[in-house]
């Protein structure tokens, strides 16, 4: 099931005084291989006119390497300018348009889809996928006691609700941190469990949701206890990278890709999930309403750990990082981190074997329940045919994904309330 979120399907770019907009032939913008897509786009001068003067360069490519079309126009010939251009095998068509008026410069973008249910990840998903990951699960907790530490955080309780540092041990002689909040009075209350995007991560608990009657339990992917506020979070987290450069040649998200045990993200998953598992057990919780809501990296462990925990009832999973790690198989972007584009050259072979481990699409294909994904279709940093090699691989029949033709790599607030208010809390 597909839905379409109609928002605005002229996409603005404001070139300070002017603009840019592109519009397809189709309002979807969703078109079967082979077929022909025409787009319109129509430079504006600073009056709100149609610009008479200007240059407009026009490049189509799949999200990737492929170049279907660059075509220069002079905006005294024509303005709207069309365009047109197709697929011959499942994906997206990007369209990247540069306006020059009156001295000034501009770049926008416009996506099409091109039999979208039919993309399939770039790696095959591992025989011994199931066996690795549950193994794993099994060996942290007859290996490594969870440990858990619960500190209350007196600055973030209100009358509404009590607020706690949380942190468990995972592999390594590492911990995963993160914050609860509990509201005040008797349970039973729902749960929203989120991680956060790529970053620096939470300083402080989230408590939009605990201030609606939820148990909020967010948990950072960096295995550092979180600083007092933002700027010193950010100096961690720029520290570990550091650190990690050092020794990799890579980030965070890409470091230690030598191995499936030595990869970044190995002990991190495992320690959220029995932080997960460890809240499942807490006396105040509605196990009938647990719930994950995450985008971007955040949207990546949403499928990580909706796919191996079976605490869950329901996920929203925005814009998912961490997905179709080998989409670059298929001469398409991979998803991010772009994991084995970006590792020295000496680590590629290593990671190539690591990654089909570690891809939210096969993690996907053990999600049971429910699930709502949103895509962006000229989102260039998830790009939106990573986002359907996770969505395609779903075997769980409750499953929709939203497709907002305009938007880049970002949650619009018509999003949030669609699936998040609405949706995730019914």
């Amino acid at each position: 099931m597909r839905s379409l979120l109609v928002m605005l399907f002229l996409v603005p770019v404001l070139l300070l005084a002017q603009s840019l907009e592109i519009s397809a032939d189709r309002e979807s913008a969703i078109y079967k291989v082979n077929e022909t897509a025409t787009l319109s786009l129509l430079v504006k001068d600073a009056q709100g006119a149609v610009a008479k003067e200007g240059k407009l360069t026009v490049e189509l490519n799949n999200f990737g390497p492929l170049k279907i079309s660059n075509q220069v126009f002079d905006l005294a010939d024509a303005n709207p300018v069309r365009v047109s251009g197709t697929l011959k095998v499942p994906g997206f068509m990007l369209c990247e348009a540069k306006a020059h008026v009156d001295g000034k410069n501009a770049t926008t973008y416009f996506g099409a889809a091109y039999s979208p249910e039919q993309i399939k990840p770039g790696s095959k998903r591992p025989v011994d996928f199931d066996q690795f990951w549950d193994a794993a699960v099994r060996k942290l907790d007859a290996q490594v006691p969870a440990d858990p530490k619960i500190e209350r955080f007196p600055q973030y309780c209100t009358d509404k609700y009590e607020s706690f540092k949380v942190s468990f041990a995972t592999f390594g002689n590492k911990r995963v941190y993160g914050f609860l909040c509990v509201p005040k009075g008797k349970g039973k209350f729902p749960v929203l469990v989120n991680v956060p995007g790529a970053g620096p991560g939470y300083a402080n608990p989230q408590t939009t949701w605990a201030e609606q009657g939820f148990i909020s339990f967010v948990m950072n992917v960096h295995p550092f206890e979180p600083a007092a506020n933002k700027k010193e979070q950010k100096k961690l987290y720029e520290e570990q990278d550091v650190r990690l450069r050092e020794i990799y040649g890579v980030r965070y998200c890409q470091s230690g890709a030598r191995s499936r045990e030595e990869y970044f993200f190995y002990p991190i998953i495992l320690g959220i999930n029995r932080a997960v598992n460890w809240l499942s057990e807490r006396g105040d919780i509605d196990k009938s309403r647990f719930l994950y809501m995450g985008s971007s990296q955040g949207g990546g462990f949403g499928l990580y750990l909706c796919g191996l925990n079976r605490n869950f009832t329901k996920g929203v999973i925005h814009v998912p990082a961490l997905t179709d790690l080998m989409g670059y198989k298929e001469e398409r972007w991979s998803g991010w981190p772009k994991l084995i584009e970006s590792v020295p050259s000496e680590d590629k072979k290593s990671a190539e074997k690591l990654a089909p481990y570690f891809d939210g699409a096969h993690f996907a294909y053990r999600i049971k329940c429910p699930v709502r994904l949103s895509v962006g279709f000229i989102d260039r940093t998830c790009p939106p045919a990573a986002v359907y090699a996770g969505y395609n691989s779903l075997t769980v029949k409750d499953r929709d994904i939203m497709n907002v033709v305009n938007m880049p790599h970002a949650v619009y607030p018509e999003l949030r309330k669609k699936l998040d208010e609405a949706w995730l809390k019914q």
